[in-house]
């Protein structure tokens, strides 16, 4: 685990383990062995991408009825934050937290296989928690 080619992946595992940068889709996260599946991070990004989406409607909305500019349709603003999310998340936090679920599961497997106790975590792992 420390030869490993991603060192951005600690940076980033360490704002996905934050309970409070989960807010309140923190239900949501998954175990730190389970992978991330797209429709997880589908799910969480629609309901972010629906409620800012909304907002967005909202202060547009507001700008409009004042005659600046174009109105576009309601559903426009949600569904673009949700693909903006989507493809943020997955070319950034996803790809971290998978690389890591699957190497924790790896290790999990090969110590329920061999039936020798699993190492505990670094310190920089700790301070994740």
């Amino acid at each position: 685990m420390q030869n490993r080619t991603f060192r951005a992946d600690d940076r980033l595992n360490q704002i996905n383990d934050r309970d409070d940068m989960w807010g309140p889709l923190l239900f949501l996260r998954p175990e730190r062995h389970q992978v991330m599946t797209p429709r997880r991070v589908l799910a969480i990004c629609a309901l972010l991408g629906l409620f800012y989406g909304t907002l967005g409607n909202v202060v547009i909305g507001l700008m409009a009825r004042t005659g600046v500019g174009y109105r576009p349709p309601a559903f426009l603003m949600p569904c673009l934050l949700t693909a903006m999310y989507f493809v943020c998340s997955q070319l950034s936090l996803v790809g971290a937290w998978n690389r890591r679920a699957r190497l924790l599961s790896r290790r999990l497997d090969w110590a329920e296989l061999t039936g020798r106790p699993v190492a505990p975590p670094r310190d920089d792992q700790q301070a994740a928690e």
